[in-house]
């Protein structure tokens, strides 16, 4: 099976869920079953450990810590080809778009689109790669996402399904991410929050 890339995949949970079923960011009533939290994400005192834990997020399938890692602003500029397919979902995708696909990829719960359609449940990720090119550098002024830190990265993604073919992620997504003063073990420290990502992954397929 062939996907355009991880921000396609994630349209494409966008879309299968109905009208009306949004995630609110802001909590609300339903507190699950008493399960006990996730364990805490080390403190992201830098770009490199920001995405040592957004590595590790995706990995554990963590919500609430990606939930977390996010910037208020947050932006994902989707690809051109992405937007000529789903023109719906529009050329970004928001914080509350963002949160609404995490929350129901890391469930690993099946899923119903609006044609009726069964859509399978993802049982693990991980990353073959997640490599940085070159250093981080500030965004210019004028970049859809402004004066803020960002560096590319080289990523291989693998999404396993039970029963169905594993989706594979390959090809480049550049990060940006900004840091925000705070006080933490006594100490003033910077920190750091992811506030866009922009797709620039292939075409890869999976085995």
């Amino acid at each position: 099976m062939k996907t355009k890339s991880l921000l396609l995949l994630a349209a494409l949970f966008l879309l299968i869920v109905p009208a009306g079923c949004i995630f609110s960011p802001d909590g609300g009533d339903d507190t699950g079953g008493g399960e006990p939290p996730a364990p805490a994400i080390p403190f992201a005192g830098s770009e490199d450990q920001l995405m040592l834990n957004f590595r590790t997020v995706y990995e554990d399938m963590d919500f609430n810590s990606y939930r977390d890692m996010l910037h208020p602003d947050f932006l994902t500029i989707l690809q051109s080809s992405t937007v000529e397919l789903y023109p719906d979902v529009g050329p970004t995708l928001d914080l509350e778009e963002e949160l609404r696909i995490a929350e129901r990829m890391f469930s690993g719960e099946p899923q119903i689109n609006p044609d009726g359609d069964p859509v399978p449940g993802i049982s693990s990720i991980s990353f073959d790669q997640l490599e940085q090119q070159g250093s981080w550098a500030t965004s210019p002024a004028n970049d859809v996402i402004p004066n803020a830190r960002f560096g590319l990265f080289e990523v291989v993604f693998r999404f396993e399904r039970p029963g169905f073919s594993t989706l594979m992620v390959t090809g480049s997504i550049k990060f940006y991410v900004a840091g925000r003063d705070s006080f933490y073990n006594g100490q003033d420290r910077t920190y750091w929050q992811m506030i866009g990502q922009q797709d620039l992954t292939q075409d890869t397929a999976g085995p």
